[in-house]
């Protein structure tokens, strides 16, 4: 596609980045949860097994596992405590439950073994652990990491049993298969990643969806600003045809609007995506509907043959005098002009001689007055407004404008030469009730220079 000779560049690049993006952040989502879920499940089984530990030594009567002895067993006390640890074994989903010793030595001996099948014998060593040795110190505590004994390899859980004093006489060991524990993590994982790969395929189907829309829509106004560019093309055309005349009277560093109106701009091809494409298109369109635009509002009130002010503009000059007036604030000039033998030229060299002139002219009496004073009122007269401006202001301006005619006829003696009429008054609210007094009597004045040039008597 091709858009005011512009390349379009599919955007599939940014919406493969924006995908690799989506997809980087989804496993880095799901890495998280599934870390985050992992640790919460982790506690809570941990939370679990350390519940079950402080609730069998909370039962566990300290005094007893104090003084126990081998032969304990099979006594009043002790079976007490063991039937106490079997309810727990019967009971609850665990492999083992037992109580132990501390020695002075610093290991560990079992006090209580309540497995019906094959029970440790008492006094029989247990294997040490980072857990068991902060339960031996007052804190329950699980282990973090499996370990292996000659009944399996399990997580245990400890906590310590103290006597009617307070004193820590012994630990409570709860067993847990280490496979059925990390089975539950892993299944946990395993259902955190299902739900993250599930997650990010319905994203990415949804961003494939939303591209498609999303380049339909952009493609389809695309399509409009093409329309949109021949629309314009054609008000070029309009403008061409309507102001061809002056184009023709102009010099190339006068009419570069009008030229840039009608041609439209030179832009250099370059290679854009879709969303570049269409803010450059829309950019150039509404750069060129405000040219179109101060065109227009200039051709409102400004002849498009001369250059300067129509009558439109004129009206309105007349009524702001006029108001003035009333208020006694009337001060200005007026200068009338009347081009000699215009129809004369009309005649004998065609109308494009005549608006040759007419041209030329206006061009110099707004190098003179400026453009904002200077009305065009009939085909070969204009009228001059100078707001503030004293007789002998006004003669000045005369000079100039003198000597500027004589400057363009000795530089065009090989073309028609311009002649113009020309008359001024001040106004005097003493001698002029409004603009139209003033008006009558400076287009007589500019009559008495008429017929001056041609010699005829007043």
């Amino acid at each position: 596609m091709e858009i005011n000779g512009t390349k379009i560049r599919s955007s599939v690049r940014n919406f493969v980045l924006a995908l690799a993006l989506l997809l980087a952040t989804h496993i880095l989502m799901g890495v998280v949860l599934v870390k985050m879920s992992k640790n919460t499940l982790r506690e809570q089984i941990e939370q679990r097994m350390l519940d079950i530990a402080n609730s069998a030594a909370a039962q566990i009567d300290g005094n007893l596992i104090e003084h126990i002895t081998a032969e304990d067993k099979d006594t009043e006390d002790y079976n007490r405590g063991l039937k106490t640890l079997q309810a727990y074994q019967d009971n609850i989903d665990l492999d083992y439950i037992y109580a132990v010793k501390p020695q002075e030595d610093g290991t560990f001996t079992f006090a209580i073994d309540p497995d019906r099948e094959d029970p440790a014998d008492f006094g029989e060593p247990i294997k040490a652990t980072d857990a068991l040795r902060k339960a031996a110190k007052g804190t329950p505590s699980v282990d973090k990491t499996p370990h292996t004994d000659e009944w399996g390899r399990f997580y245990s859980a400890y906590s310590p049993i103290r006597n009617s004093e307070g004193t820590i006489v012994g630990i409570i060991g709860v067993d847990f298969d280490a496979d059925w524990y990390d089975d539950k993590l892993a299944s946990h994982r395993a259902t955190a990643v299902i739900i993250t790969m599930v997650a990010l395929t319905i994203g990415i189907a949804l961003s494939f969806l939303i591209f498609s829309q999303n380049r339909k829509r952009f493609y389809a106004m695309l399509n409009n600003m093409n329309e949109l560019k021949h629309e314009t093309e054609r008000f070029d055309q309009i403008i061409m045809d309507s102001s061809i005349k002056r184009l023709d009277l102009l010099p190339d560093s006068e009419n570069a609007i009008l030229k840039t109106l009608a041609k439209g701009e030179v832009n250099k091809e370059r290679s854009v995506d879709e969303y570049d494409a269409l803010t450059t298109s829309t950019s150039d369109v509404n750069a060129k509907f405000k040219k179109y635009i101060d065109f227009i509002n200039t051709r409102t009130f400004i002849d498009d043959m001369t250059g300067v002010n129509i009558k439109a503009a004129y009206r309105n000059k007349i009524k702001d005098l006029d108001e003035a007036i009333i208020e006694g604030k009337g001060d200005f000039s007026l200068a009338f002009f009347d081009i000699n033998g215009l129809k004369t030229i009309y005649t004998y060299y065609g109308f494009e001689a005549g608006e040759k002139l007419m041209f030329e002219c206006a061009k110099l009496l707004k190098s003179v007055f400026g453009m904002n004073n200077v009305y065009h009122i009939t085909s070969d007269e204009f009228i001059v407004i100078m707001d503030n401006k004293k007789a002998w202001e006004m003669k000045d301006y005369f000079a100039e404008f003198d000597a500027k005619l004589k400057q363009y006829n000795d530089e065009h003696v090989t073309e028609n030469s311009l002649s113009v009429a020309k008359g001024t008054v001040t106004f005097d609210p003493e001698k002029f009730s409004n603009y139209r007094t003033a008006f009558i009597e400076v287009e007589a004045a500019c009559h008495r220079d008429k017929d001056a040039h041609y010699g005829r008597n007043v």
